[in-house]
C-alpha cells in the first residue's frame, strides 16, 4: 500500500473560529422556490445520458476506474496514453 502525503490547500480553522467569525443563516424559503418537483431525477438523466453512449466505448474505461480514478486522471492531464 502506497502511503499518500496529504497536504490541504487551505488552512483549517478551529470550531472557535467558526463562531467567531462566522454567521450561517439558511433561508429554507429561497431553496424551495428553486425546486422543481416534476424535475427528471439525476440518475434517471445520468442513465439516459448513458444509454446513448455505444458499448464500445463503455469497454474502453478501464475496469479499475472508479477505485484508481486520480491515477487515470493524471494519466490524462499529463498527456499519457491509457491504453
Amino acid at each position: 500500500m502506497v502511503k499518500q502525503n496529504f497536504q490541504p490547500e487551505h488552512t483549517p480553522i478551529s470550531p472557535s473560529d467558526v463562531s467567531k467569525n462566522l454567521s450561517t443563516t439558511i433561508n429554507f424559503s429561497e431553496i424551495s422556490k428553486s425546486f422543481d418537483p416534476d424535475a427528471m431525477p439525476i440518475w434517471e438523466l445520468v442513465a439516459e445520458i448513458s444509454a446513448q453512449v455505444p458499448d464500445e466505448e463503455w469497454q474502453k474505461l478501464p475496469t479499475d476506474l472508479a477505485r484508481r480514478f486520480d491515477y487515470y486522471q493524471k494519466q490524462n492531464a499529463e498527456g499519457l496514453d491509457n491504453e
